[in-house]
């Protein structure tokens, strides 16, 4: 049996942006950024780098989404990573890798905490 889940908690590093398919499924496309993590021992002048994480949401799901999202915002998303792959129009070949996303809950406070075992 295999098994695959992500997990982030970052905020939106732009307006989500709604596509849809030739068979008229919603796309909502984001990228999500997250701080990596500091040890205490680390300089106090040293920033975290930011990771950025592309994110999807399909059909009904990302039309319900999609107003309620706005650059900055924090969100927990929950979901599997997949890799698309895509040719551009001078036929070169891309693999992007990016998360699915199953469950995503904006967060409006900075000191919550999330019990990750009920998940």
């Amino acid at each position: 049996m295999s098994f695959s889940q992500t997990l982030i908690i970052g905020h939106l590093g732009a307006n989500p942006e709604m596509k849809y398919t030739k068979s008229s499924k919603a796309i909502l496309t984001f990228s999500v950024g997250v701080a990596e993590y500091l040890p205490p021992s680390a300089p106090k002048d040293q920033k975290p780098k930011t990771h950025w994480h592309k994110c999807r949401v399909w059909d009904k799901r990302a039309e319900t989404l999609q107003p309620q999202l706005k650059k900055g915002d924090k969100v927990f998303v929950k979901g599997t990573l997949v890799y698309d792959t895509w040719q551009d129009k001078a036929n070169n070949w891309h693999k992007d890798a990016l998360i699915d996303v199953h469950y995503l809950e904006k967060m409006y406070f900075e000191n919550i905490s999330i019990d990750l075992d009920s998940f």
